[in-house]
């Protein structure tokens, strides 16, 4: 019997090492607007960062429906990001939910100051202006600083504005919101940090959890039979 509790630790710790840390999910919220957006209801974008290692994660942008509009992201500054550390930028994904919009799958990063929301290492610029905004813009990010990414947290850092990241948002009116339409008003939006609301961390249980909770029950189970034994 002591045999084969010593069998399961040993299986379970081979699982332990050989599946890897379960990742989270760090949901941001861009809330602050800069003078040219002031007269829109936010919150505007949120930005998803999951930590897939210590080198990489992947980011998604997602537009907004507030106060009558939604944020179509777009034009200089589409999607921006305070990055931790030295990166490489893998290929970016746009799209968006309503029809007719041609969105920019070749963004051009161009880092700089986003306005009103200070300096960004990570500054997508689509090619052209309303027309080519987007709901959704995904990309994966690889660290090349050498300092890994312990956590989503670690993937991103304050800018001297207190934002981790902004986008360029195009106010449009919805329902109706269409390429016709135009947009009531541009602007930035940031935040991440301190002049949004607080970050929410999503995760899952990791295996590891899971395989000790396992071999607890099955040690306890054959505890239990070699007693009554």
């Amino acid at each position: 019997m002591k045999k084969l509790v010593y069998f399961c630790a040993l299986a379970t710790l081979g699982f332990w090492l050989s599946v890897p840390p379960a990742s989270a999910t760090l949901i941001l919220t861009l809330s602050t607007p800069n003078a040219a957006l002031s007269c829109c209801t936010g919150p505007y974008a949120t930005v998803s960062v999951t930590q897939t290692s210590n080198t990489t994660a992947d980011i998604e942008f997602d537009s907004l429906t507030n106060g009558g509009y939604i944020y179509l992201m777009g034009d200089g500054g589409t999607a921006d990001l305070s990055v931790n550390g030295t990166y490489t930028l893998g290929p970016v994904t746009e799209t968006n939910s309503i029809a007719g919009f041609t969105p920019d799958n070749s963004p051009a990063n161009s880092p700089g100051n986003v306005n009103g929301l200070g300096f960004f290492n990570l500054s997508l610029n689509n090619f052209d202006g309303f027309h080519d905004t987007a709901t959704k813009i995904t990309f994966t990010l690889t660290n090349t600083s050498g300092i890994p990414w312990l956590t989503d947290a670690d993937v991103l850092a304050p800018n001297g504005h207190d934002a981790v990241a902004a986008v360029h948002a195009f106010a449009c009116v919805q329902p109706g919101c269409s390429t016709d339409s135009g947009a009531f008003v541009t602007g930035y939006a940031g935040g991440g940090t301190p002049n949004g609301p607080p970050p929410v961390e999503r995760s899952v249980p990791e295996p590891q959890t899971l395989a000790l909770l396992g071999l607890g029950l099955v040690s306890l189970m054959l505890v239990r039979r070699q007693r009554m034994a």
